[in-house]
């Protein structure tokens, strides 16, 4: 079966998507994917931390055709007793496809896909090595995260938030560029290995729930409890008489999340 275009392809669905999850048109996309750069721009974001938080974290993208749970495009070794002596190999049972890495001797036992290749929507894997490769784990810590992706589409790593012994991740969702050859309904490998300002202890700390906006880079969700509250009616003047044509005001809709970053 010949593949089709993304603009083929979603044509019909563009509008549906658009009206459903607020997802605006490839004209409108936003965001970055590989080593963390914005697409149009030659710098990458600057980070902008907290004390639980970082907004626009540096990460590197990895995707391949087909997703393959058994196969993931990075994996590490996280306890020493089960790391391979020369010549040796690792029992994919003793492989981690998501978590933190905190420290150089874990960081030297990631092993990343050759499947992963250079795309507008993926590093290639010598990129990805070198920056795990550049990170200073007296202060930062790198976050691995394997998932699938609609393949006509990509993702942007919005922010990631650490607290109360777990670590959450936040994607925008976007269409890809028009003339990419991509099939609706199939799903990319995809693989973000992103780099955390802060020193965070693997044994304190957990991977827990991801989400994906479709069409925007996902909100806070401090940022959206100020935004509710900025939209909720404010009480009538006590000398306000009421109508029973009266309407709430300030009434606005929200962006709509979805969990399309594939099955753990």
């Amino acid at each position: 079966m010949p593949r089709l275009t993304r603009r083929r392809a979603l044509q019909g669905a563009v509008g549906l998507v658009a009206g459903l999850a607020g997802c605006p048109d490839a004209d409108t996309d936003a965001g970055r994917e590989s080593a963390g750069t914005p697409v149009g721009s030659s710098t990458p974001p600057v980070p902008t931390a907290g004390d639980d938080r970082v907004v626009d974290p540096e990460y590197v993208t990895l995707r391949a055709d087909e997703a393959d749970y058994s196969d993931p495009l990075a994996w590490f070794v996280p306890d020493p007793a089960d790391r391979p002596t020369a010549g040796g190999t690792v029992r994919s049972t003793d492989r981690e496809a998501e978590g933190l890495i905190a420290d150089e001797a874990t960081a030297e036992t990631l092993t990343v896909s050759d499947r992963a290749t250079e795309t507008e929507v993926s590093a290639s894997a010598e990129t990805a090595r070198s920056f795990v490769a550049e990170t200073d784990f007296d202060s930062e810590t790198l976050l691995l995260e394997n998932r699938s992706v609609e393949e006509c589409y990509r993702q942007v790593l919005c922010y990631v938030t650490w607290d109360d012994g777990e670590v959450e991740t936040r994607y925008g969702r976007f269409l890809r560029d028009a003339d990419v050859a991509c099939e609706s309904g199939e799903r990319d490998a995809r693989t973000i290995i992103a780099r955390l300002p802060v020193a965070i202890d693997p044994a304190e700390f957990e991977m827990g729930a991801t989400g994906v906006a479709s069409g925007e880079c996902f909100r806070m969700e401090r940022e959206r409890e100020r935004e509710r509250t900025r939209t909720t009616s404010r009480p009538r003047s006590a000398t306000a008489i009421p109508s029973e044509t009266d309407a709430p005001a300030g009434t606005a809709a929200n962006a709509t999340t979805d969990t399309d970053g594939g099955s753990r």
